[in-house]
């Protein structure tokens, strides 16, 4: 008979052979150095991002805090990705056999933070939607609120997220051996993609409440106060700037939550070997392509709403220039240009 030191010790050859094998794999290893790649291009990009641009924001404080945020976990999910997966790309160039399994004390390290900061990321957008309809509902006086929504907001989600999390790996024991950074463990894996199912579906009502909200902005009451007219022109600018980055996540999220659902669900069908269906479970380049993509994507499209913006008023603003009227139209519009800058 068998005891449980053979079978443990057997089981653990499989793995040491899986991790052989799969670090052998030619597409996990080009997806691999992939992955540290778009995170080591990602990281010093959303850097300046963050300090030259997101920090700079001119629009209202509440929705600048939770742009900021969200820019902010996308730099720290890049960063910290960027040497987990540099250092894993370094192991497979140079470890064997057993040496290839990743210790239970670096994975936990990587792994859960990193799925927190991901979650997270697709979580905000809620915060998005509220802090829209708050702005949309008090539009006329909204600008010159205090910035305390979108710090109420952002607490709020991460509590929640971390709630979440707390739950779907409470009973996770963490036992190993483990051959990939971002493979799930077993005990926990059904339940977390559900989880991304469920972030996804609700990032999907999220840009529909926001192109809701676009609408319902059109058709407001036509008012010739010029602070009104310039928060309303706010409005649509940061929100179609919402509804651009929030596409483009959906896109890439959706990419990643499908394609592991289906690698989980379908490869035992497709796959014969085993190192094949889990070089498929374990390759992750969606999100590290967002990161790098939506950072020269966001200075794109804050370039031309800049443009769109001085156009706008070059065309529409007609000043008075006679008398203290128009001293006083000179100084708004001079004012709202240096916004601009």
């Amino acid at each position: 008979m068998i005891d449980s030191g053979q079978m443990a010790l057997t089981e653990l050859a499989e793995y040491c052979q899986l991790a052989e094998e799969l670090s052998s794999h030619i597409v996990y290893r080009l997806l691999l150095g992939y992955s540290f790649l778009a995170c080591f291009i990602a990281t010093p990009a959303q850097i300046y991002f963050f300090v030259k641009i997101c920090l700079k924001f001119h629009c209202q404080g509440n929705i600048k805090f939770l742009l900021n945020v969200y820019f902010f976990v996308s730099l720290l999910f890049s960063l910290i990705s960027a040497c987990a997966f540099g250092w894993r790309n370094i192991v497979t160039q140079f470890a064997t056999d057993c040496n290839l399994l990743i210790n239970k004390f670096f994975f936990t390290a990587y792994h859960l933070p990193s799925l927190f900061l991901m979650t997270l990321q697709m979580l905000i957008p809620v915060g998005f939607s509220i802090e829209r309809y708050v702005a949309l509902k008090n539009a006329g006086s909204y600008e010159h609120r205090k910035t305390r929504l979108g710090p109420v907001l952002t607490a709020i989600l991460a509590a929640v997220d971390s709630l979440v999390m707390l739950f779907l790996f409470c009973d996770e024991p963490f036992h190993g051996p483990f051959i990939s950074l971002i493979l799930v463990p077993p005990a926990s894996a059904a339940h977390f993609n559900i989880y991304c199912v469920i972030l996804l579906l609700i990032q999907i009502g999220n840009l529909v409440v926001n192109v809701i909200l676009l609408k319902k902005q059109k058709i407001q009451p036509s008012v010739h106060n010029l602070s009104y007219r310039y928060e309303m022109e706010e409005f649509k600018d940061a929100t179609n700037f919402i509804l651009f980055i929030s596409f483009w996540h959906i896109v890439f999220a959706g990419s990643y939550v499908i394609g592991g659902s289906l690698a989980r669900l379908v490869g035992p069908m497709v796959f014969d070997k085993m190192v094949h269906y889990t070089a498929a479970r374990a390759m992750f380049c969606a999100m590290p392509t967002y990161n790098v993509f939506i950072v020269f994507a966001a200075m794109w499209k804050l370039n031309k709403i800049d443009q769109r913006k001085k156009g706008r008023m070059e065309k529409d603003i007609e000043l008075n220039t006679i008398g203290n009227a128009g001293i006083e139209n000179y100084n708004k519009v001079s004012k709202m240009l240096v916004n601009f800058e």
